[in-house]
């Protein structure tokens, strides 16, 4: 029996060993599998029993429920902030684009002009009620050249006094106001453009010279896109071809008076 055993290569005790060991670990993994399958089925009617309202009966079914309650507060608490995670990316990610918007809409109402523009419009119409007959005459023809063909101006009585100006451009109904804030270092006027569905559709703060012709500095507070901005853009370019108009005829006035002052015949001309 020893010889034969001594015959057996040393390869092959090697293979039995493992073999053995193999075994042994199955077996030892089958066992710790049955125990642990067990222990879930006694934790599971723990809380089954629970949930029929079956009070525990020993310290271990309390400590069973309390694990299970532990364990479902660390899965809650793992979901609530995998949300909060993909929330704050959502609404990181929509700050962007509503930041990206609001750059844009900023920028198209500087290049455009709109701060000047409604300024200029509010000037133009907010003492109209005071004028005579004749004056309002003067204006809603100067102001029908731009498009405007219908004024009404109320004066507000506010904390910040300012006009409300009722205007009609280009066939659409449009609401202009105007709110003057005074302070001791900081004066400017907040300026909001309403459609006739009383939907706001600009806000712009413009802070103008001290002669009124001019901003000093102005800013866009709020801004919607639509076809009112094209309407507003052609009132713009009517606004400077009028007021170009206006210089041209003002400076063909001055270079009559130079005529009239220095008018000198073809003969005469001539100071040698």
């Amino acid at each position: 029996m020893i010889d034969a055993a001594s015959a057996i290569r040393p390869g092959i005790w090697i293979a039995l060993i493992c073999l053995v060991l193999l075994a042994a670990l199955a077996v030892v993994a089958m066992r710790d599998a049955r125990r642990k399958k067990h222990r879930v089925a006694e934790r599971k009617e723990v809380v089954e029993k629970a949930m029929a309202g079956v009070p525990p009966a020993s310290n271990d079914e309390i400590d069973v429920l309390w694990g299970e309650a532990l364990k479902g507060i660390e899965t809650l608490q793992t979901q609530l902030k995998d949300e909060i995670k993909t929330l704050e990316g959502r609404l990181a990610a929509e700050r962007e684009e509503v930041q990206t918007k609001t750059e844009a809409l900023k920028n198209l109402a500087r290049q455009n002009r709109i701060p000047i523009t409604l300024y200029e419009l509010y000037e133009g119409m907010r003492h109209f009620g005071r004028k005579s007959r004749d004056a309002q005459k003067s204006d809603l023809d100067w102001h029908g050249k731009i498009g405007i063909t219908q004024i009404d101006v109320v004066e507000t009585v506010q904390v910040q006094p300012g006009h409300e100006i009722y205007f009609t451009l280009e066939d659409q109904s449009f609401l202009l106001v105007g709110s003057h804030h005074r302070y001791s270092r900081l004066s400017y006027i907040e300026l909001s453009l309403f459609d006739q569905s009383d939907a706001n559709l600009v806000t712009v703060r413009v802070r103008p010279d001290q002669r009124g012709g001019q901003l000093i500095a102005d800013a866009v507070i709020s801004m919607k896109s639509g076809p009112w901005i094209q309407t507003l853009l052609a009132c713009r370019a009517k606004m400077d071809v009028r007021q170009r108009e206006v210089s041209l005829l003002a400076e063909h006035r001055d270079v009559q008076q130079l005529k009239e002052k220095f008018s000198l015949d073809a003969e005469s001309s001539d100071l040698t």
